[in-house]
C-alpha cells in the first residue's frame, strides 16, 4: 500500500503554487492537483494579462501626451491583434519557466494536471482513478466570474474577465459591466488602445471599497481619458440592435456596443470538491466556514 502523502494541495494557481513551493522545502511528501493549466487565474485570466493590457495601454498613452515631457505628441498607430499576441507571449514565458509543472516535479512535489480532484472522505482525495491517502489537504479551488441575472444577457453573448483574452483582438466598442477593480483595470487598458468604453456601475460610485477621495480622482482621470461612465446603472435586460450591435437597458436609458465585458465581482469555486464526503458545505455565496488559521472544523482540512 503506497505511504500516504503528509500534504494533498488541490488546486495550482497562486496559492497552491505558493503553498507547493514551500511545502517542498520541508521534510514531507507533497502532491499537488491542477485540473486545467498550473498558473491558475493570475497568470491565465488574472494579473498577468490585465498588467500586460495595462502596459501597453500606458505605452500607447504615453505617445499620445507626450507633449506634456516637452516631446511631440501624435496618436500612436495600434493593432490590438499584436496586443494580444504579446500578452499571449507573455504568458507563455511564464509557463514555460516560473510556473512550469516539471519545476515543481523537480522541487520533489507530485504534480498531477489534466484531472479534476475531490474528497473522497476524510483523509482522502480522488484524482480520476487515483485515490490518494492525505494527513492533510489544503483545497485552493481559485474562484470563477459572477454573472448577474439580466434578462438576455446569456442570448446575447457576453465576454468575462477570463473569456476576454480569448479574443485575436479587441472590439471597436465595449460596454464593461461592473464598477470594481477589475472593471476599472479593463475599461483604461482598453480605452486607451483606441475601444470606445462606457462603463456601467449599479452603485452610486466606482470602486466602493476604495477610499472616495482617491476613487473619485481616478474617475475623473478615466473621463478625461474618454470612458464614458454611468453609475446607478441596473441593469435589466440585454438585446440586439439593429445593425447587430449589443445594447444594455436599464428603466428609459440603453447603451450599446459591439462587446459585453461582465465584471461584475467573483464566487469561490467551491463546488465539486466533494465537500458533502466529509460532512461540509459552502454556504450561499460559496465560501466555507473557516477558523483563524484557514481551517475547517476538521483540522486536517
Amino acid at each position: 500500500m503506497p505511504e500516504p502523502f503528509d500534504l494533498v494541495i488541490v488546486g495550482m494557481g497562486s496559492a497552491g503554487i505558493v503553498a507547493a513551493e514551500f511545502a517542498a522545502s520541508l521534510p514531507i511528501r507533497v502532491a499537488a492537483v491542477e485540473r486545467d493549466r498550473v498558473g491558475g487565474d493570475c497568470l491565465w485570466t488574472g494579473c498577468v494579462p490585465s498588467k500586460a493590457l495595462l502596459a501597453a495601454g500606458r505605452a500607447a498613452h504615453v505617445i499620445r501626451t507626450a507633449d506634456r515631457y516637452g516631446l511631440p505628441a501624435g496618436e500612436p498607430e495600434i493593432d490590438t491583434g499584436r496586443v494580444f499576441d504579446h500578452i499571449r507571449g507573455v504568458q507563455a514565458q511564464i509557463a514555460s519557466t516560473d510556473d512550469a509543472p516539471e519545476r515543481f516535479e523537480a522541487l520533489g512535489v507530485d504534480v498531477r494536471v489534466g484531472a479534476a480532484a475531490r474528497l473522497d472522505g476524510p483523509h482522502r482525495v480522488r484524482v480520476g482513478d487515483d485515490v490518494l491517502d492525505a494527513r492533510r489537504v489544503l483545497l485552493c479551488p481559485g474562484s470563477t466570474p459572477a454573472v448577474p441575472p439580466v434578462d438576455g444577457l446569456a442570448d446575447v453573448g457576453y465576454l468575462t474577465s477570463e473569456s476576454v483574452w480569448e479574443i485575436p483582438r479587441a472590439p471597436a466598442s465595449l460596454l464593461i459591466l461592473g464598477g470594481g477593480p477589475i472593471a476599472v483595470e479593463m475599461a483604461q487598458g482598453f480605452g486607451r488602445l483606441g475601444v470606445e468604453v462606457t462603463l456601467l456601475e449599479l452603485a452610486d460610485r466606482l470602486l466602493a471599497r476604495e477610499e472616495p477621495e482617491l476613487a473619485a480622482r481616478l474617475t475623473d482621470r478615466l473621463r478625461e481619458e474618454g470612458i464614458r461612465i454611468e453609475v446607478g446603472a441596473r441593469i435589466e435586460r440585454a438585446s440586439r440592435g439593429e445593425a447587430g450591435e449589443k445594447v444594455l437597458h436599464a428603466g428609459e436609458r440603453s447603451w450599446r456596443a459591439e462587446e459585453i465585458v461582465v465584471a461584475t465581482g467573483r464566487r469561490p469555486q467551491t463546488g465539486g470538491l466533494g465537500l458533502e464526503t466529509v460532512g461540509l458545505a459552502a454556504g450561499p455565496a460559496g465560501t466555507l466556514a473557516v477558523d483563524d488559521r484557514s481551517r475547517t472544523r476538521h483540522p486536517w482540512l
